[in-house]
């Protein structure tokens, strides 16, 4: 009797591992197979609903699109791997657009390094505020997303700032071979850096064992806090890019071009893969979360949706792709 009692129990806890162990690949597999099947059901609904959608006019408008949000998404990445979030990368799109357009008006191109400058300040200021001063990242960030914008405003005087560098425009704007858009060149080569930084460097593995468990990071020896400090820097590195070319693309910088790529960007991040929780994902993963959304946006505005109903919906995309990438076995509770 003793015996059966004994193997029992063992065998009930081998059984429920063996099922925790499928339900967790069965759910990988699912995280890795849903952004896949939403973009594949998405070209085709809207190559049948609109007519000019699969045309080398949108895919170029398309392109140009996803290349910023791309950018973005691709430093802001980083920081939900390591468990937090940056709700300020909008407003740094802003800040830095702005501040690359004014610069460069008084010192000429060279001005869009300072832009870059202004970009790593802002993730430095995030950095120190969430690591030293033990503040949590939710409401850094939200704090520093109205900070930063009204810096924006503050320096620009709420009035637009037209891009005066032909240098630039050259440079970042036009088409090659007058198919792909240079932008989406600047773009694939942030991706190409941002995955060397992911898979190449110890930063990436660093990253990921942060997110994964911190405490057990800090027992392997890892610098929790200064891999912290590199991601915020690196997301505040990221939107400074990606504000200067949206700048160029539009040729001019306001007060408000960062305001959609928030929502947009942490759902594309999450839609991707990369878990809310950290330690699951990374930026070769957020580009199929920034194709899905790309895609989406630019099919409802050739469906002539209403504005008002494409934020609902983007909404809703960005609620599912949480519940999605969300593991709900490591929360202790839901709140």
């Amino acid at each position: 009797m003793s015996s059966r009692t004994g193997t029992m129990p063992t065998q009930r806890v081998v059984t429920q591992r063996g099922r925790s162990e499928k339900a967790a690949k069965l759910r990988a597999q699912l995280v890795f197979l849903a952004p896949i099947v939403a973009l594949l059901v998405l070209i085709v609904f809207f190559a049948i609903a609109t007519p000019t959608f699969l045309t080398a006019g949108n895919f170029q408008n398309l392109v140009r699109q996803m290349a910023v949000l791309l950018v973005v998404a691709l430093g802001a990445t980083y920081v939900v791997l390591i468990g937090s979030i940056d709700l300020s990368i909008g407003s740094i799109v802003t800040l830095t657009g702005v501040s690359t357009a004014m610069l460069t008006t008084a010192l000429g191109p060279w001005g869009a390094v300072l832009g870059f400058v202004v970009g790593l300040l802002c993730g430095l200021v995030n950095g120190v505020i969430h690591v030293y001063l033990k503040v949590p990242s939710f409401i850094v960030t939200l704090g520093t997303m109205f900070v930063f914008a009204g810096l924006a405003l503050i320096v620009t005087g709420g009035r637009p700032q037209a891009l005066r560098s032909p240098e630039l425009a050259a440079l970042f704007g036009g088409t090659v071979f007058g198919v792909v858009p240079t932008i989406a060149l600047w773009a694939l080569l942030a991706l190409v850096i941002a995955i060397i930084i992911e898979r190449v460097l110890v930063f990436g593995y660093r990253a990921r064992a942060v997110g994964d468990n911190e405490t057990v990071a800090k027992l392997s020896g890892i610098g929790v806090q200064r891999v912290k400090m590199l991601a915020f820097v690196a997301s505040g590195v990221f939107a400074a890019f990606a504000g200067l070319l949206l700048m160029v693309r539009t040729n001019s910088a306001s007060g408000s071009m960062g305001e959609p790529f928030l929502m947009e960007a942490l759902a594309a991040i999450l839609l991707g893969g990369t878990s809310l929780m950290g330690g699951v994902g990374g930026p070769s993963r957020t580009v199929l979360g920034v194709l899905v959304i790309s895609v989406l946006s630019n099919g409802m505005n050739l469906a002539s949706v209403d504005p008002f109903l494409q934020q609902t919906i983007k909404g809703a995309v960005l609620i599912a792709a949480v519940a999605l990438t969300l593991n709900r076995r490591e929360l202790s509770s839901v709140k």
